[in-house]
């Protein structure tokens, strides 16, 4: 495996960029209804996106294990070093793990307060 798990980390940004826009929305509170609206459609859309973008991570977590259980098949067919990849696959999966348990918290969030993303 060549590619870096990008998906993960663009995954990560957006719940960053989700984490800011909440933060704004709720501290910001304004007299002028458009900001308003604007905020809340952006904290919605915000909140809703990157749940979506999991299911790409999820993919990926899959591919990083299909690696993983290929390299241990070649390492035992005494083609290939494990220990050259071991740190690379253990960094991926860690990037990966903590993007879905982010994503996972983020889907209860969603559910436990719907009526505040209901747009």
């Amino acid at each position: 495996m060549k590619d870096k798990p990008i998906l993960s980390i663009i995954g990560l940004g957006l719940f960053s960029l989700t984490l800011v826009a909440h933060i704004c929305f709720k501290s910001i509170r304004t007299t002028d209804v458009g900001v308003g609206i604007l905020l809340s459609l952006a904290n919605a859309v915000l909140l809703v996106f990157p749940l979506l973008w999991g299911v790409l991570g999820v993919a990926e977590f899959s591919r990083i294990m299909s690696w993983s259980g290929k390299i241990k098949k070649r390492e035992a067919n005494e083609e290939v070093n494990l220990d050259k990849h071991k740190k690379k696959i253990k960094i991926y999966l860690c990037i990966n793990v903590i993007y879905i348990l982010l994503v996972i918290c983020q889907l209860g969030y969603v559910i436990y307060r719907w009526d505040e993303v209901n747009v």
